[in-house]
């Protein structure tokens, strides 16, 4: 309204200056047509009264008249240029308020502070279409209930904080500060992701199927501590070290379980960006960590559909030092996507006084095709034309397939640390889905997946764990 206020008062100033020139130019020019006229009368008619001495008499309070409009008209033009000049640095020192797919913007008008609150919402259909999914059960659920809140102080400091009331629990996800003065070192400290798992550095938005594969289960979830990371040779090499607690393989945690850390490390590249060619959307890297896991808890492996299918046996406890490797890569031309990760954790297990290390291994490759034609990314692709069927907008829609396998090393019967005949060693995937991105914004996916397993049955049943089928139909909104 302030603003509109002050457009509406620079637009009157001309018009008043107009309207003065107009009856200055009509009162000056008045006096002297009657002056002229009152000689021609008094020239032409002898001994009346001269129309000139009445005119001189009245000049001066016309012209006094006219003197004081003016100045009045002035005056108005004067109030008018300084209100318009005190709204304008109301505006520039007032916060400004935005709304865009990025969330709801609040920013100072000298940019040192910036608040964006967003948020993140996923709710699944899952039905089970096998008995092999174990005590897993139709339902709908509230995957993931996140709000944001990201920004930044006094410039160089970002901040960012996510909480998740999905699945019935509360956990803090992320919560840390970014040092950003030097773009090619940027410290931050906190709970974030550390720079291990390609996959797993995803957004839980932008990730082509509803949940991640196989080698994500090998990298930490998030972790606590500090991280150096940047970007350097023109955006095309980025790396990260960190220092952090450590947690299982795909778990978070909020404290310390003893006095040892873990250490990550690494390297993506992306050598031919920020040119746009062929090769542009080619990227690959490498991310590790190694540490103790002396009191750590043990992990969780879950199949597509979040059945835990690897249990431990009785007794078992981490114990001595592990390790993870993980390379992945991805490239992307055109509506086209082809994605590929490994992952690899070498940890120390313990039973009573077996000690051994056990290796497990996971792999995937995963193919994307947009129908519509939009670009694919590493991030979710904007659609050419939002979902409005009035106006023959109907989106983006994408297809894919993913293949992947996890595997534990035989030790892991041998030792005791699993049984042969309730865990299997190995498991198999496959998925296929098909995602519907009405806007940036909304999204409706709908993935199918079969796991087939080796091991985890006594002979007389087959030796194997049943097959396990699933379909998840997912709705997504989010704006971060």
């Amino acid at each position: 309204m302030k603003r509109q206020r002050s457009i509406f008062q620079i637009l009157l100033i001309p018009i008043l200056l107009f309207t003065a020139r107009d009856k200055l130019a009509a009162l000056s020019t008045d006096p002297i047509q009657d002056n002229s006229v009152g000689q021609q009368s008094a020239a032409a008619t002898p001994g009346t009264t001269n129309n000139n001495d009445r005119t001189s008499a009245s000049q001066p309070a016309d012209a006094q008249t006219t003197d004081q409009k003016l100045q009045h008209l002035q005056d108005q033009v004067a109030q008018l240029s300084a209100q318009v000049q005190t709204a304008d640095e109301k505006n520039k020192s007032a916060a400004k308020v935005s709304a865009d797919l990025s969330g709801f913007t609040i920013q100072s008008s000298d940019r040192n502070f910036l608040l964006k609150i967003g948020a993140d919402l996923q709710a699944d259909s899952r039905t089970m279409l096998s008995e092999g999914s174990g005590s897993v059960v139709d339902s709908i659920v509230l995957r993931r209930i996140r709000p944001t809140f990201s920004g930044t102080v006094f410039q160089y400091v970002d901040y960012f904080f996510r909480p998740d009331f999905g699945m019935g629990s509360t956990i803090i996800y992320d919560a840390y500060v970014e040092l950003k003065y030097f773009s090619h070192f940027k410290v931050r400290a906190g709970k974030f992701k550390p720079g291990v798992g390609l996959e797993r550095l995803q957004s839980d938005d932008d990730t082509t199927f509803v949940e991640r594969g196989f080698p994500t289960l090998l990298v930490p979830s998030r972790d606590i501590g500090y991280q150096l990371s940047g970007d350097i040779v023109n955006d095309r090499l980025n790396y990260s070290v960190g220092v952090v607690n450590g947690v299982p393989d795909n778990g978070l945690s909020d404290a310390a379980v003893s006095n040892h850390r873990d250490y990550t490390a690494r390297l993506f590249l992306t050598p031919f960006q920020p040119d746009e060619n062929a090769l542009s959307g080619l990227g690959f890297g490498l991310g590790s960590s190694f540490g103790n896991v002396d009191g750590e808890g043990l992990p969780a492996y879950k199949t597509f559909d979040q059945n835990t299918f690897f249990s431990f046996a009785s007794g078992v406890t981490e114990a001595g030092h592990r390790t993870r490797l993980a390379p992945g890569a991805y490239y992307y031309l055109g509506p086209a996507g082809l994605f590929a990760e490994y992952g690899v954790t070498e940890e120390g297990l313990q039973k009573s006084n077996v000690r051994h290390d056990v290796a497990f291994r996971a792999w995937q490759v995963a193919g994307s095709y947009i129908l519509t034609g939009e670009r694919k990314k590493f991030t979710s692709p904007t659609p050419k034309t939002n979902f409005d069927p009035a106006n023959h907008g109907w989106g983006a829609v994408e297809v894919a397939f993913r293949v992947g396998e996890f595997s534990a090393e035989q030790g892991i019967y041998n030792f005791g640390y699993a049984s042969a005949t309730t865990t299997p060693r190995v498991a198999h995937e496959c998925v296929g889905g098909v995602n519907w991105y009405l806007n940036r914004l909304f999204r409706i996916s709908a993935d199918y997946g079969r796991t087939n397993f080796g091991g985890g049955a006594t002979l007389a049943t087959g030796g194997n764990r049943p097959t396990e089928k699933a379909l998840i139909l997912r709705f997504q909104i989010n704006f971060i």
